[in-house]
């Protein structure tokens, strides 16, 4: 089967923890980190094969998630052209950016026991919040469909109110993710977690519900 040109850069990303893993396998002891606890240091070990390819066989089982969920939205045929080509766009940037944050990951694991001057928590901390500035900036286009996005009760009633609902939730989800990023570098681990994580989650969270009822109600009352 020929791969499509566009698929190849995701294709050397689902398969560079593989090799990785294949090229040092001897190296890699027996028993690897996989876990670490709010203070950045590691509280859960796994057998080498579990540490070094769980995650990247979760990754390739993603990507395929991700190319298989819009042919099963039963409203996708009946989506009008901009929404389908939005949707078409938003699930492959996602599916690259998500493959990627993940394959980056596997290999700071793999990294770990080796190299002493990686540490995967200031890989995959800050990795966040890269990912949540790339997922911000493709919320602002994304339209109504099943799987994905800010799903209320109101967004899922008016187009407008889920348009104008990623707008909002998108540009906290850059600003949010630009916080994990630069504190995640500069903040212990538990200080991180404590003072930016939760309160940006919340605010993530809770700020796009409350706002799409705030929208829904207002258009009710024209």
């Amino acid at each position: 089967m020929k791969i499509p040109k566009r698929e190849w850069l995701q294709c050397l990303i689902l398969a560079a923890p593989f090799g990785a893993a294949a090229w040092l396998w001897d190296k890699l002891p027996a028993q690897m980190p996989d876990h670490w606890g709010i203070n950045g240091q590691v509280d859960g070990y796994s057998s080498k094969p579990v540490a070094a390819l769980l995650l990247p066989c979760i990754n390739l089982a993603a990507a395929l998630l991700i190319v298989v969920l819009p042919r099963l939205d039963p409203k996708f045929a009946r989506y009008d052209e901009e929404t389908q080509a939005s949707l078409r766009r938003t699930f492959s940037a996602m599916r690259l950016a998500i493959t990627l944050y993940l394959s980056i990951t596997a290999l700071s694991i793999l990294a770990t026991p080796l190299y002493p001057a990686v540490r995967a928590p200031q890989v995959i901390v800050p990795g966040v919040g890269i990912l949540l500035i790339v997922f911000g900036n493709l919320m602002t286009k994304l339209r109504p469909n099943w799987f994905f996005g800010i799903r209320t009760p109101w967004t899922l009633e008016s187009r407008e109110v889920w348009i104008k609902t990623h707008r909002l939730g998108g540009k906290l989800m850059v600003a949010g993710g630009g916080c994990l990023f630069v504190f995640g570098c500069l903040l212990p681990m538990r200080q991180f977690f404590i003072w930016v994580l939760f309160p940006t989650a919340a605010m993530m969270s809770l700020v796009p519900i409350v706002y799409s009822y705030i929208v829904c109600a207002r258009s009710r009352l024209k």
